[in-house]
């Protein structure tokens, strides 16, 4: 796993979290309980496939049981930006993971590894 979790600024909550290697195997509870997301950046270096980000309000996921409240399209060897001003809450936890393959319970196939950067900014 590489991920980096790290405030923002010490006169507030916010943290900033960064994954660089993100695939079908969840990342369970990262904020450690409730939390909004302000923003997400995705970055698939893969050339193969489009890869669908998956964000579910758990402090753990199971894939493909669970179902994400938010799934997220990002093309091959592109990058995409998402900026919620209200934020969305997580009010169990927040959990992620990504796959090749749409909807909501789509598990798919492996991505190959280091593939896909995530980057958030949570409160």
């Amino acid at each position: 796993m590489a991920i980096t979790i790290s405030t923002l600024s010490s006169q507030f909550t916010d943290i900033i979290v960064q994954d660089t290697d993100v695939d079908v195997n969840p990342r369970n509870d990262i904020t450690q309980g409730t939390g909004s997301v302000y923003f997400i950046q995705v970055t698939n270096s893969w050339s193969g496939s489009s890869i669908f980000l998956k964000l579910y309000d758990a402090t753990s996921a199971t894939i493909p049981t669970d179902q994400p409240i938010f799934i997220m399209k990002v093309g091959a060897s592109s990058t995409k930006h998402v900026v919620i001003p209200d934020g969305m809450p997580f009010t169990s936890g927040l959990s992620y993971a990504a796959s090749d393959q749409a909807g909501d319970l789509g598990a798919g196939s492996s991505i190959p590894t280091g593939n896909l950067t995530v980057r958030m900014i949570i409160s």
